[in-house]
Parts: structure tokens; sequence; C-alpha cells
């Protein structure tokens, strides 16, 4: 089987996505596209004559899939392997997340940019209620809703449009045109994530780190986050697809390998794998050092699930990335269900209680911030962003979320403890885990 691939916005496919009868696969490039000035689809996809083989393949376009009712659905009707990746991809491949397509050989694009006067359906309240409660609810849509763009990830989200007079909107029947947001309902059981969430993203986004911000939704009591798409571009009224690609993606990693504890030497997401990705970006140097001030803002909001699909490339007007916003930065230490583990170890440590001064000396000296640079940038950039967080972190309370600044109170102090930096930490109950909560020292 066979599929064209395509880019939005180009006038010939990219390339072909191949399955052979021995289960492997294999993407190779158009000669006619590389003839041309082209954008590559990934890092781990560089532009070149020769396929890159099932691996590689495999994993960037596995990437592409999402995990919903629709993909398991068509698995059991069309008696398709989960491995199948092209064989999933003739069916749902007109739909992939962002600006990639794959469809049936010799097919015409079918993504196109949106008008937003002209292209979209406004939901009613009902709707968008209805929407919402089924996600909390079941964390699928209603039976009558059609999901127009399936997002790869998790369930419990719906691409959507805002109208420029407000309303939320879908694309019209048989459109395949661009969303603009990303509509984030979490189950019942864990509806405090949305104002946790939200008050995360404030405080990254105060502290000068860029982040794809939230707004918070509320219908018949269900909340949600209605998340900008930093991979579009609104501009005359009409909506552009822009391509990205998660870290995942762009190191040739599966998504099942999307945390360091998942991975093997040479085949992981971790320190060194970021260092070299970033160094592909237009500004390497001031991409590292974004990267490591966030690292650092995660483990004292406690966000420890900031694997390698929750960072991304953004291909903005050329061939060459930039670091995208920051996006779903969710202090996960607030609910017992999820592990203590890091996302990717800092140094040796494992868990932010394993944090020494050695161990963030060693994950800096990665990034090249080393010998007397590394006290220097602890001095003029550490001290004083965490110093912020901490004063920032006082507005949670008005919010009612004094939990959330414990918990930070608690972070922040260990850092300073571990790198023995004087932070003016204010003084706060002890924040212990236990059942998703907080237990007063008081």
């Amino acid at each position: 089987m066979r599929l064209d691939v395509w880019l939005d916005g180009a006038h010939q496919p990219v390339g072909t996505l191949e399955s052979f009868d021995s289960g492997s696969v294999d993407f190779r490039y158009n000669d006619t596209y590389l003839a041309n000035p082209a954008l590559p689809l990934s890092q781990s996809l560089p532009l070149q004559a020769d396929g890159f083989g099932d691996v590689l393949t495999r994993a960037f376009f596995n990437n592409l899939l999402p995990e919903n009712d629709q993909t398991r659905l068509l698995i059991d009707r069309q008696g398709i392997s989960r491995d199948d990746v092209v064989g999933i991809l003739y069916h749902l491949g007109a739909d992939c997340s962002g600006a990639i397509s794959c469809l049936p050989e010799g097919s015409a694009p079918v993504k196109v940019p949106g008008d937003l006067s002209a292209d979209y359906e406004a939901l009613t309240p009902d709707g968008l209620t209805d929407i919402m409660v089924s996600l909390a609810e079941f964390q699928r849509l209603p039976d009558a809703t059609k999901d127009p763009s399936p997002l790869a990830g998790v369930q419990g989200k719906m691409a959507l449009t805002l109208l420029p007079d407000g309303r939320l909107a879908v694309p019209a029947t048989d459109k395949k045109v661009p969303s603009t947001h990303i509509l984030k309902v979490p189950a019942r059981a864990d509806q405090s994530d949305v104002d946790h969430e939200w008050a995360a993203c404030v405080l990254m986004s105060q502290l000068g780190l860029d982040t794809s911000m939230p707004r918070r939704l509320n219908q018949s009591g269900v909340k949600g986050l209605l998340i900008t798409r930093f991979d579009r571009w609104n501009a005359d009224g009409f909506v552009r697809r822009l391509h990205q690609e998660d870290f995942a993606q762009a190191l040739g990693l599966p998504r099942g390998l999307k945390y360091e504890r998942q991975g093997r030497d040479g085949r992981a997401f971790n320190a060194q794998a970021v260092e070299g990705l970033l160094n592909c970006t237009r500004n390497p140097a001031a991409d590292k050092r974004l990267f490591m001030l966030a690292t650092l803002v995660n483990l004292a909001l406690g966000n420890n699930d900031n694997h390698a699909k929750n960072h991304a490339l953004l291909y903005v007007a050329a061939d060459v990335p930039v670091l995208a916003p920051f996006y779903d930065i969710l202090p996960v230490r607030l609910n017992d269900r999820y592990t203590e583990q890091l996302a990717f170890n800092l140094g040796t440590a494992k868990t932010l209680e394993d944090v020494t001064a050695a161990d963030v000396e060693a994950f800096f000296a990665t990034f090249g911030i080393e010998g007397s640079r590394y006290r220097r940038f602890l001095d003029t950039e550490v001290k004083p962003l965490l110093n912020q967080l901490d004063a920032f972190a006082e507005g949670l309370i008005r919010q009612n979320m004094k939990g959330f600044d414990d918990l930070i109170g608690g972070n922040l102090r260990h850092l300073a403890d571990a790198l023995s930096l004087p932070l003016e930490v204010r003084e706060r109950d002890l924040f212990v885990a236990r059942g998703g909560g907080w237990l007063s020292a008081s």
C-alpha cells in the first residue's frame, strides 16, 4: 500500500509512505519535492533521496495517530492490526493533526486554509455544553458529534475554531479547514486540573517564558480549557496551518518512549538528546536557555510530566524551526495518581527529592553552562526567576488554590537547599501528597 504525504500549502506531495508484505514501512521524499526549496517533515526525516526504513518511518507516522474511539472502531471494523500504521492512515490520514495529511496515491490535497466567514458552523451554547459534559463523563464526544480534526494523543480533547464574534465553531460539512483552538476537558474526578493548569500557564507566562495560554470555560458546571494553537496563522480572515512536530517525532522516538525511563542508550528522551535537537533551531543558545529555565520552573510547579510529546518545534517561515511555546503545564504532583518520577533525569536524579547541586550542575553542563558560567547563571538567571515565581504564586491563595501555592513553596525550598541559593521563599504550610491533596503542618 502506498500513500501520498502532503504538507498543507505544498503544490505537490512531499513524498510516499509505503507498507510491504513483510510488515515493514518506509517513507521517501519525492525527487520533484527535493528539487525545489523544501521543508523537511521532521528533524528525524531530513531531506534526502534515500528512504528512511522501518524504525524512523514508523516512529514518526505512528505519532500522528489519534488515540481515541474513532481509531479503535476503525481497527475493529476493518480488521486492521494496531501496528499497521499505513493501513490506519489510509482511512484516517486526511484528518492527521497539524499540517500533514496522508492520502491514497494520486488523491488531490484536502487540507486548505479556512475562511472564517464561510467555512465554519458555530456551535450553540447547548451544543458546546453537550460536548463538554460528554468529554467529562465519558472522555469521548457525543454520539452525534464527529470530531472534524482528531487530535493525536489522549482523549478528552476536541479541535475548535474561535470566530471573530467570539463563538466557537467546527468546520462546515466536508471542509478540511484548520482549527484555531483545542478544547480540553478533564474527567469529572480531575476537574480541578482546569484551574491548576490555567494557573500554571499564567505563572509561566508571567516569568517571561513563552506559553500557549488557555482560557477557562464553564458550561453547566463542567470546566474545561480553551487553548490557543501555536501552529496556526490567522490573518485577513483566513486561518492557515503551520508545520510543527513534537520532540518525540523530531528525535525519531515512538510515543511509547516519550519518557526517559522508557528508553535505552542511544534511543531515549533525555537532556543529551534535547541539547542535540536544539542545535538545529534558528537560535540554539536562546532556546537552550529557555529549556533549562523552563525545566526548573516545571520542577517548582510540580509538573514532572513534561515528556517528549509536551515539547515541540515550529516551522514558521523556513526549514529552520524555532522552539514552540510551552504547553500542557499541569502540576501533576497535586494528583496522587501520577508518578513522582521525572519525565527526564536531571543528572542522575529521577525525582525532585533526589535532585542535588551536582545533578543540576551536570544538567546545565549538558547545555554548555559549566565552570564559572554555571554559578553566574544560577545567580543572574535562576535565582531572580525563582524569586519571581515565589512572589507571583501568592496570587494562587486568592484563587482558592492554596494547596498549589504550598506545593510550589516546598519545591522552591528544596531547590534552594540543593543549589545553595538564598531564595526569599515565603512561609507556607507543608504540602504532603496524599490522595491528591495536601496536609497542613499547623
